[in-house]
């Protein structure tokens, strides 16, 4: 690492950090960089990189710019953020711990509009997975969800065009869709590895033994159209016909802590970990019924669509900062007019 420190009564902080993430600035780097094994840079050559300079006025008001539209796409994300939590944790209160359950227990108030309240049951019994609230379901995973394996895709079929490829980079680590992870894919593909928006994908790779991403979901966006296709690295889930749960369900409890160590628990190999499709198969879940999944989906479809607007939102304004970047730089875009 190399670091600058502006000198303050000749150029804005703020302004060098965007000047120096220019297209043309970023060339002058590389045209520096030398070496055999791997590229390096010297100290001397960063030193003879050269920005524009406008007076400080100007370099502040260039950075003014830029720097809200960044602070918009943080706030955006970080908006995302919390609104993934409080689903979490609505989750974890209503499926995990049984919080409404154990209030009705204790004789305490449930904290529930009445007509949510009256869908937890006033007692547990015992199953194999413990205390579990009376007339809920004990099944295994493939009960009730289609698992299927994305497609064996090759480098060649790889491009700027062809159909969206859902792959390892689409999950972030301990779960999510990661937007910026998406591929295109031109080569050839079967039925059973089309993916639509809202089925649930699943990591099934991973470098190292760390699970830090093997056996965590995301939901697909509706972003990158109607349809697309996952990678072999990739497991798609739906539900089936027959069955009361969700895929907004299935995100959260296989993004749970508890049912993410059971599942990467499956996980096997040497270098590289793999699950194997016993993983999602197997495992028995608890099944609530269908009319308490249905308003969890209806709380949580709030936060979904608000989640992909926001999205959405910093995607315009990127690709709007990409644009005025060099523009405003190089002057030939005034921060008046901007």
């Amino acid at each position: 690492m190399a670091i600058l420190r502006p000198r303050i009564s000749e150029i804005d902080g703020a302004y060098l950090f965007y000047a120096l993430n220019t297209n043309e600035t970023q060339q002058q780097f590389h045209s520096f960089a030398n070496g055999i094994t791997r590229f390096g840079l010297r100290k001397y050559d960063i030193g003879l990189v050269e920005i524009p300079l406008p007076p400080l006025p100007e370099q502040r008001a260039i950075a003014d710019i830029l720097g809200t539209l960044d602070d918009k796409i943080e706030l955006n994300r970080r908006m995302n953020e919390t609104l993934e939590e409080m689903a979490r944790a609505l989750f974890k209160s209503w499926f995990i711990d049984f919080d409404p359950v154990r209030a009705k227990l204790e004789g305490r108030d449930t904290g529930l509009p009445k007509h949510i309240a009256d869908l937890f049951p006033d007692r547990t019994i015992s199953s194999e997975l413990g205390k579990v609230p009376k007339g809920w379901g004990i099944e295994n995973l493939s009960n009730h969800f289609e698992i299927v394996k994305g497609v064996s895709y090759k480098g060649s079929g790889l491009g700027k065009d062809g159909i969206p490829l859902h792959n390892l980079n689409s999950v972030h680590e301990g779960g999510g869709y990661k937007y910026e992870g998406i591929k295109y894919y031109s080569g050839e593909y079967a039925d059973r590895h089309v993916v639509r928006p809202g089925d649930i994908i699943v990591a099934n790779t991973e470098q190292g033994h760390h699970r830090f991403l093997i056996g965590y979901a995301a939901k697909v966006p509706s972003l990158f159209g109607h349809y697309g296709i996952a990678s072999h690295h990739i497991y798609r889930l739906r539900p089936k016909p027959s069955s009361q749960l969700s895929t907004t369900y299935l995100y959260y409890l296989l993004n749970s802590p508890q049912m993410h160590d059971i599942v990467s628990g499956y996980a096997n190999g040497t270098t590289v970990n793999m699950l194997p499709i016993d993983g999602l198969q197997k495992p028995p879940i608890v099944c609530p019924p269908r009319s308490l999944v249905s308003t969890f989906d209806i709380l949580t479809k709030k936060v979904d669509q608000r989640c992909d607007e926001l999205v959405s939102e910093s995607r315009i304004l990127t690709t709007l900062r990409d644009v005025l970047l060099p523009k405003l730089i190089s002057g030939d875009v005034r921060p008046k007019n901007a």
